[in-house]
């Protein structure tokens, strides 16, 4: 950013927060940081770096807000809040780090978005640039902040997942290829309505040079002459599926590319988001044969239907990325084999049809837990077996006791983790550790 404007406030100091201060000041400008909790993330940090005097936690200073030139609006933070707000009405601008990358970046850049599938999708894409000899660098909403990537000048592009928070603060984003892959009620306990939060994924189309949709969707349907992804056969340059009498293949246009049965990822949602990948990042694929194996090598991440273990035919996957409802009805759908559905947590508001549908077709057995599973044995009890867990360590040894040969325990919990873990990395990993401890049991 120039050096034109004289104060910074930058509100909420975790791993974003902490980057854009770290970067702010890197370019010469006065930073002053506030946090609404007592000792928040990265404190003692921030203190040597912008001086305890310029250093406001516990609450929100609402003078240090409305003198501000620019607040800069952790991804965390409401911008609804009363104290911004009001900083608004002063004529203060609000920006989030995303604008501050878009105005800086020298370099093109991909952005991808939804409700479900973006970290796959972002790091997929990251591999087949890689393929090609590229210099990749991936974050935001993933990894790293997206601050912290502008420090590498050997950079050839950049891959950002953007979170609705983060587009909900951006308004100069302009990628070279940007994605929409889905829109599924999420985050209603933060956004107004299902209208407002597709509004703000659908924005990160608004700068775009090339825009990639998913096809026969409201997303899809926006747009004429772009590139589009889907299941069904594709026309021209686009991406799909066609059968022949040799299987069934990912395609661009009439041209068959890999067989589906060469990925790693699991079901129809693993299957769109290699597409999404491919689709995203075809512009500078010059060797398709390199870009094909990163994706057939491609064995997806952490927490998002990972198989754990297979054992007497009882597959048990980790799905506790899974937070939302439609997450948990993609992973449902991908899926086989009856499944034994282990699901539960803080609900982030919207509707279970999708599930109860989702459910109804394709659950044998679901076992609730956390905070919300009152709310999820009252939709589900009168169309499956639903057995109440008190614990995630009660909710594995229920399925264990019910899983029989050709069964899959899942546990996409279709919830946040905050009642009983910090993140859905370490419901994951409880997850994990509890399925191995039961193997051991089984085993003695």
């Amino acid at each position: 950013m120039k050096n034109d404007i004289k104060r910074y406030v930058v509100v909420g100091t975790g791993i974003t927060g902490s980057s854009v201060v770290s970067y702010l000041l890197a370019q010469n400008h006065f930073v002053m940081a506030m946090d609404s909790r007592d000792l928040p993330p990265n404190a003692e940090k921030i203190k040597k770096q912008v001086g305890k005097e310029n250093v406001c936690f516990g609450k929100f200073n609402q003078q240090w807000l409305s003198d501000a030139d620019v607040i800069v609006l952790s991804p965390g933070i409401d911008i609804k809040t009363q104290e911004i707000q009001l900083a608004i009405k002063h004529g203060v601008e609000v920006l989030g780090d995303i604008d501050i990358f878009a105005h800086d970046s020298q370099k093109p850049y991909l952005a991808i978005t939804g409700s479900n599938g973006k970290s796959t999708v972002a790091t997929l894409a990251t591999e087949i640039l890689k393929s090609q000899g590229l210099n990749v660098r991936a974050g935001a909403n993933l990894g790293e902040p997206a601050l912290n990537l502008l420090n590498d000048a050997a950079v050839d592009i950049y891959v950002l997942e953007l979170s609705s928070f983060q587009l909900e603060t951006s308004r100069s984003i302009a990628p070279d290829v940007a994605v929409v892959l889905n829109v599924s009620e999420d985050h209603l306990d933060r956004h107004e309505s299902l209208d407002q939060y597709f509004r703000i994924k659908m924005s990160i189309y608004d700068n775009a040079k090339y825009k990639v949709v998913p096809r026969n969707t409201q997303i899809g349907k926006a747009f004429n002459h772009v590139t589009s992804f889907g299941l069904d056969a594709p026309q021209k340059d686009n991406f799909g599926i066609l059968q022949d009498e040799t299987g069934e293949w990912f395609a661009r246009g009439d041209k068959n590319l890999l067989n589906t049965n060469q990925i790693g990822l699991i079901g129809e949602s693993g299957k769109l988001n290699v597409l999404a990948a491919l689709a995203l990042t075809d512009a500078y694929i010059k060797n398709w044969d390199d870009a094909l194996q990163a994706a057939s090598e491609f064995s997806g991440l952490s927490h998002r239907c990972e198989l754990v273990l297979d054992k007497n035919d009882i597959q048990w996957i980790d799905d506790s990325k899974g937070t939302n409802i439609g997450a948990t009805t993609a992973a449902i759908n991908g899926i086989e084999r009856p499944i034994i559905l282990l699901l539960g947590g803080i609900h982030k508001g919207g509707s279970l049809v999708d599930l109860v549908e989702a459910v109804k077709g394709n659950v044998k057995t679901v076992i609730v837990y956390g905070q919300d599973k009152k709310l999820f044995f009252e939709a589900l009890n009168d169309f499956v077996d639903t057995y109440v867990a008190t614990s995630l360590d009660h909710a594995v040894t229920l399925a264990s006791e019910h899983a029989k040969r050709g069964d899959t325990v899942l546990l996409s919990p279709a919830c946040a983790s905050f009642d009983m873990f910090a993140n859905y990395e370490e419901r994951g990993n409880e997850f994990q550790a509890l399925v191995r401890m039961q193997e051991e049991v089984d085993g003695c």
